[in-house]
């Protein structure tokens, strides 16, 4: 005789019923995503004793948080993390936003640590105290391995240990490295994705569409941005080519050549850029052509030849700075960043300088107030010049976490190359570019659930 208890009936209900809303909400239009906490807001948390920030909004149970804090807490190694609300930071924000928590971290001397990031469930990591790209591939395997944010955690931190350790065979097996979990666990885990895995799958693809769409916007504001310093440079070069015409060849050629060059050779780099951090080759093109144009100025106004310096930080379409002044953004502490002759000029007179302004969400701002996005933008026109110029002319702006604890600023070699060779050395990096950071998605169901970005894991 078979018996259908109504619970049954009632939980299947239930659970549909969940899964349905579950697709309602995620069409539902999104309301503005908040902006990251202030690194110097998270460092002081950490350093309260808590190595996890929690940002209103995140979709972390306080039994999830509790159990990922004691993970961090119990590491061998200094591991610290943030939890945002899902849609917080994009792909491309979060490279920039690791570095700047790990300029906090260095500057309060935690030199050797690593940082992780949770974006709602999707992880993005950074380390100095383990190889460059160490720190995002780990961060990979843990979302591969594992099927919820918890156990991925923990299996994150046991890696991150042994890489830091030296065991790098063991810290790069598949497999998950925390042991345990139990059949009973993941019977239930496996209910839950029968049950609710369609609407999961619609969730999926549409927090993965969303996300490439932000992506893509940025990438074409921030495009759009070089396009006109582009045509700029381009109409300066015509403004001045009877001037030139009227010298003698031998002293304006070269100089001369090499802008023209510089101009051709910026139009064909930014018609190819596909990634932002493609356009730092573009931006970086024009620092050298503005140079070599100055230079012809000069000649054609009988003045002495420049000096080879950073571009004027107010607007890089400037050309080269003359000298630094004591300048500061407002509510932000005074610090020296090179102007030319005519900001520097207005500076030291009180008046404001002539900045050169994006537009970001319909509103005109200055480009280094317009956040993360314009980091390959500021770094091809003044990462040539060194990281210290960077992090010291924009620290405290939107744009000045970018550049925090770069380095070189390269943006990284690949795992496999050279791995060992930096376990061995010791050597570590906070990133801040492209194969610096990773990572995966604990979407608790579905086909695809946006990992794809970083090679991470599926759910």
């Amino acid at each position: 005789m078979t018996i259908n208890h109504p619970l049954g009936r009632t939980g299947a209900a239930i659970a549909a019923l969940v899964v349905g809303l579950m697709a309602l909400f995620a069409f539902s239009p999104a309301a503005h995503a908040a902006a990251p906490p202030d690194p110097a807001t998270v460092l002081a948390a950490w350093r309260g004793g808590d190595p996890l920030f929690v940002q209103s909004g995140s979709p972390l149970s306080s039994g999830q948080q509790d159990d990922i804090r004691s993970t961090l807490k119990d590491s061998k190694s200094k591991i610290y993390a943030v939890a945002l609300p899902d849609g917080t930071i994009t792909s491309a924000q979060a490279g920039p936003y690791l570095s700047s928590l790990g300029a906090q971290l260095d500057a309060a001397g935690r030199s050797s640590a690593t940082v992780a990031v949770l974006d709602g469930t999707s992880l993005f990591a950074a380390s100095s105290a383990l190889p460059r790209n160490a720190a995002g591939q780990l961060a990979d395997l843990a979302a591969a391995n594992n099927k919820d944010v918890v156990t991925g955690m923990q299996d994150f931190a046991n890696r991150v240990n042994l890489a830091v350790e030296g065991d790098v065979k063991a810290a790069r097996e598949q497999g998950s490295a925390t042991g345990g979990g139990g059949t009973g666990v993941l019977v239930g885990i496996l209910g839950i994705a029968v049950v609710g895995g369609a609407g999961l799958w619609i969730v999926s693809r549409r927090m993965k569409r969303k996300r490439e769409e932000r992506e893509a916007a940025e990438l074409a504001a921030v495009k759009q941005t070089v396009e006109e310093d582009v045509t700029k440079f381009g109409e300066e070069i015509t403004a001045l080519d009877v001037d030139v015409k009227m010298l003698p060849q031998s002293e304006t050629s070269a100089d001369w050549q090499r802008a023209l060059d510089t101009y051709e050779r910026s139009k064909v780099e930014l018609a190819a850029v596909k990634r932002p951090e493609d356009l730092r080759t573009v931006t970086s093109t024009l620092e050298d052509g503005r140079y070599a144009l100055a230079c012809v100025k000069a000649r054609v106004n009988n003045q002495p030849l420049p000096e080879r310096l950073p571009p004027c930080f107010f607007n890089p379409q400037h050309g080269p700075s003359v000298r630094n002044v004591r300048w500061a953004p407002p509510g932000g502490a005074a610090r020296e960043v090179p102007a030319c002759a005519m900001d520097a000029e207005a500076v030291e007179r009180g008046f404001d300088p002539q900045m050169r302004e994006v537009v970001v969400n319909g509103h005109r701002r200055p480009y280094w107030d317009a956040g993360p996005a314009y980091q390959p933008y500021a770094y091809g026109y003044y990462g040539g010049f060194g990281g210290d110029l960077l992090t010291g002319m924009l620290v405290g702006t939107m744009l000045g976490g970018a550049f925090g604890g770069w380095g070189g600023g390269g943006f990284g070699a690949g795992y496999d190359s050279g791995y060992q060779d930096g376990v061995d050395a010791g050597g570590g990096d906070w990133g801040g570019g492209g194969g610096d950071f990773g990572g995966g998605d604990w979407g608790g169901g579905g086909g695809d659930f946006g990992g794809g970005d970083f090679g991470g894991g599926d759910w």
